[in-house]
């Protein structure tokens, strides 16, 4: 505990709640001022303000991956300019080890100064369609290295005292395949983060900087102590999952995560030393992300009410090996992580509900399909990039079935709307729909997959796609006897009609007329499916969805 001001009920509630909600106001200004669609339309960004040491205090909810990760950016920035940070600077950064995710989620965070002092810092993380690197997107998972990923930007300043880095913009400009998108995307963060210090600084007027300060340190001490208090509350005890990726991103053996997870007091020790070596492809987790995972999960399964702050993670702690694949020793490529930061968030919440039964749940999707696309603008002829996501379905609870067709665990994306598509990019979509049958059945059913077809136009196009839980062995669980959900399947169509044979994990050149289909996974079902009301069984057969 580090509060020492001492601040009312009153105060701490209305002060704390007015960060929030400037985190929240940073999001409507990026979403409302972005250029490209997979943060105008999928929502693939967060927004947070932090302590002048870095610590995250109010983050708003967007995307739950970057729950935990964004303080490791500003601490990044602290330790590589310290003494050396000036007002109305604005630093930008992507590399996945110095703080950030991977290359495409790139953070540009502000220090924010009162009466002369750093009292805090403003910040947001906002995947980009493309950074450069061998393929459009910026992600494979045949890669090896991160230098084939992207430009790598370590925490440097992208204004200097107000006015824009014109050398560095001008370097990012000749690795960019779309440099209008991205640059203009970088510009909505900065002004979002510039409205977060306007609140920042009437907040300081309003309250006085002292009182601020304290609210900030208050949080964080706050989240702690209602983490440690949750877990007290809970029986002691040991747990263990496991999970695994179907590959290693080059078509290469399973790739297993384990998590034991021990309780004692108002203590959780996670050990994630069970599980594999780093892999050959970009499948590795930078401990930016496998850090989200963590707060994720907690608080998921321990802390759901709860706001997320830094706080949560003191009363953790957590062993993970440097050269896993959790925890992977740079230049490791790491592009594709996401897919298994889903395996992770999955495995450690099954290896929770081995110590508390009561909370379980089934398994949901983790596939995160992902498809990019290095097309052309109908409208200009210009070089464009897509990129976009297809979800599943959510596991079934004690309480009720899963949801349909959404982007579950640690994401929180859209699926890019067919007309965004098609009037930005030379692609078709044939057919979005549920994919009847995909859940795993229960009292309580799992959530349903979607459906989702691309055709390719007009020339060929340089595509990236990728998906987990191709492989039925690590299909969506049940849970209390409830059944496993489908796998996910993507079939690749030739011009012809004809099924080509092609990797689940690739990247290709696809010829006009190519069509590629994916079908997501459900989620698993909850308890014994000869237990399922009647009346559920009905609606069941009435909408189609066995």
């Amino acid at each position: 505990m580090t509060t020492e001001l001492q601040i009312d009920a009153v105060t701490f509630e209305v002060a704390s709640a007015a960060l929030q909600s400037a985190a929240e106001e940073m999001g409507s200004v990026l979403k409302r001022s972005s250029y490209s669609p997979i943060i105008r339309d999928m929502d693939d960004f967060s927004c947070a303000v932090f302590t002048a040491t870095g610590d995250l205090v109010a983050q708003a909810d967007y995307i739950p991956a970057q729950l935990g990760a964004m303080s490791l950016v500003v601490k990044s920035v602290l330790k590589r300019w310290d003494g050396r940070i000036r007002e109305h600077d604005a630093y930008i950064c992507n590399h996945p080890y110095q703080g950030a995710m991977h290359l495409p989620d790139v953070n540009i965070v502000i220090p924010i100064f009162f009466d002369g002092e750093l009292v805090a810092w403003a910040g947001t993380a906002a995947h980009h369609i493309d950074v450069g690197g061998v393929n459009p997107g910026s992600e494979g998972p045949e890669l090896t290295e991160l230098y084939g990923e992207g430009v790598v930007i370590p925490p440097l300043r992208l204004s200097v005292a107000g006015a824009e880095n014109e050398e560095l913009v001008d370097l990012l400009t000749e690795n960019f395949r779309d440099p209008l998108s991205t640059l203009s995307d970088f510009r909505a963060q900065r002004a979002s983060c510039r409205l977060g210090e306007e609140r920042v600084h009437e907040l300081m007027r309003l309250y006085g900087k002292d009182t601020m300060l304290a609210v900030m340190s208050r949080m964080l001490d706050v989240v702690e102590a209602a983490v440690t208090r949750l877990l007290e509350q809970l029986p002691d005890g040991v747990g263990e999952a496991e999970g695994a990726l179907d590959d290693d991103g080059r078509a290469g053996p399973p790739t297993r995560i384990h998590a034991r997870i021990e309780k004692r007091g108002g203590r959780l020790s996670i050990d994630l030393s069970g599980s594999d070596r780093q892999t050959a492809g970009a499948m590795n987790i930078p401990w930016a992300s496998a850090r989200a995972g963590l707060v994720y999960a907690v608080r998921c399964v321990v802390a759901p009410g709860l706001g997320s702050n830094d706080g949560l993670l003191r009363a953790l702690d957590v062993t993970a090996p440097e050269g896993t694949v959790v925890n992977p020793t740079p230049p490791a490529a790491v592009s594709i992580r996401h897919n298994s930061c889903q395996r992770l968030a999955d495995t450690l919440i099954r290896a929770m509900y081995e110590i508390w039964p009561d909370r379980a749940v089934a398994s949901s999707s983790v596939s995160f399909f992902c498809f990019n696309v290095g097309s052309t603008s109908p409208a200009t002829g210009q070089q464009a990039v897509m990129a976009d996501v297809v979800g599943g379905g959510t596991g079934a609870t004690a309480h009720g079935d899963g949801l349909d067709g959404v982007d579950t665990y640690m994401s929180n994306v859209g699926v890019m709307p067919t007309e965004v598509v098609e009037t930005n990019y030379n692609i078709r979509i044939r057919k979005t729909e549920f994919r009847p049958g995909s859940q795993g059945r229960g009292r309580y059913n799992g959530g349903l997959g979607l459906v989702r077809e691309y055709e390719i136009l007009e020339h060929p196009q340089h595509a990236t796609f990728y998906a987990e839980q191709t492989d039925s062995r690590f299909a969506p669980e049940g849970a209390a006897s409830g059944g496993t959900a489908l796998p996910t399947t993507i079939t690749v169509l030739g011009p012809d009609g004809s099924v080509l044979d092609t990797p689940r994990k690739t990247s290709r050149i696809l010829q006009p007329g190519t069509v590629v289909r994916v079908e997501s996974a459900g989620g698993g079902g909850f308890g014994d499916p000869a237990d399922r009301p009647q009346e559920l069984r009905d609606l069941d057969e009435v909408e189609g969805r066995l």
